[in-house]
């Protein structure tokens, strides 16, 4: 009962506009590239909330600084980030799962001639567990984890033990898998060039890591500040990604699009800088192209008059 009452208290304040989100962080260096070279990009988010978000200068990434803890991050995605955002207090709707079923359909098609039948598969935060379902009815010999524990255990219900409820430092594979993938997840992660790392240490040779991600310069240019939001502590163009997913020994084998890309395992060396020069050059025209204020309000209002309209 007393989690129940914290963790609807944590809601409420969460919705306040021009209020501060309650959790106390630290400052911290780019999550991929580790430079301590930032400007502020932006002091509130799409709830007119308090949240300071700048972009690195050495790649690019946007994130918030600062950032919220491991352990403050942990309990909001175990407990409260699916009724923060979706509403969902127990387990997913019905309209969520046939969403995320056509979706893992579309995702499975798009590397089918990479991996053949039979391939063992994991999926990095693995959320109701539709593509694990997904790659078991295509022949894969497919696992996952999640660590919000409504979804987790759904997602177990589907497809039983191949589903962990558990956080992605918790696994400890190695060299076991052909393929890991992540869908909308390292987004949400304050350490993701050390997740892309756990993903490779996972890869038997040769094996490959499928990522999508939001493409942040994409969604600034369209909703302005209305595309920051609390869940999402890191922003990614495609460079950066890249650059994350470099430093792993990870190389891109397909670009499905611009933050949607499949890596392979490889361990050559790359040219790291002008990969992170790329991304900060790309940051660095998406801000400087247009006012993130008159975005959002272009945006919203946008909104508007399609809802008075229809």
């Amino acid at each position: 009962m007393i989690n129940l009452l914290a963790d609807f208290g944590w809601t409420l304040r969460g919705f306040l506009p021009l209020t501060r989100y309650p959790y106390r962080g630290e400052r911290t260096s780019c999550p991929v590239c580790g430079s301590d070279e930032h400007e502020p990009v932006s002091g509130i988010d799409r709830r007119l909330k308090r949240l300071p978000t700048v972009t690195c200068l050495g790649c690019g990434l946007l994130y918030t600084n600062p950032m919220p803890t491991e352990e403050e991050l942990g309990r909001y995605y175990r407990r409260l980030y699916r009724f923060d955002y979706q509403l969902s207090l127990r387990r997913p709707s019905a309209r969520h799962l046939a969403k995320r079923s056509r979706e893992a359909q579309t995702r499975a098609a798009r590397i089918s001639d990479l991996v053949r039948p039979g391939s063992r598969t994991l999926d990095f935060g693995a959320g109701s567990g539709e593509f694990v379902a997904t790659m078991l009815e295509k022949g894969f010999d497919a696992y996952g984890f999640e660590p919000g524990e409504n979804y987790g255990s759904h997602a177990r219900g589907v497809c039983g033990d191949r589903i962990s409820v558990a956080g992605w430092r918790e696994v400890h594979a190695r060299e076991e898998y052909d393929l890991v993938t992540s869908f909308h997840v390292f987004e949400h992660l304050r350490d993701p060039a050390a997740a892309f790392a756990s993903c490779a240490s996972w890869l038997r040779p040769g094996g490959l890591v499928y990522v999508e991600v939001p493409d942040a310069m994409d969604h600034l240019r369209s909703k302005g500040f209305g595309s920051l939001h609390f869940a999402h502590v890191v922003g990614f163009n495609r460079y950066n990604l890249e650059l994350a997913a470099a430093l792993a020994g990870l190389e891109p084998v397909r670009v499905v699009g611009a933050t949607a890309i499949v890596f392979r395992k490889t361990g050559r060396t790359v040219n790291i800088d002008g990969i992170a020069a790329a991304g900060a050059a790309l940051a660095r025209d998406t801000l400087r192209s247009r006012s993130l204020a008159h975005t959002y309000a272009a945006h919203h209002m946008g909104k508007v008059g399609l809802a008075l309209r229809s």
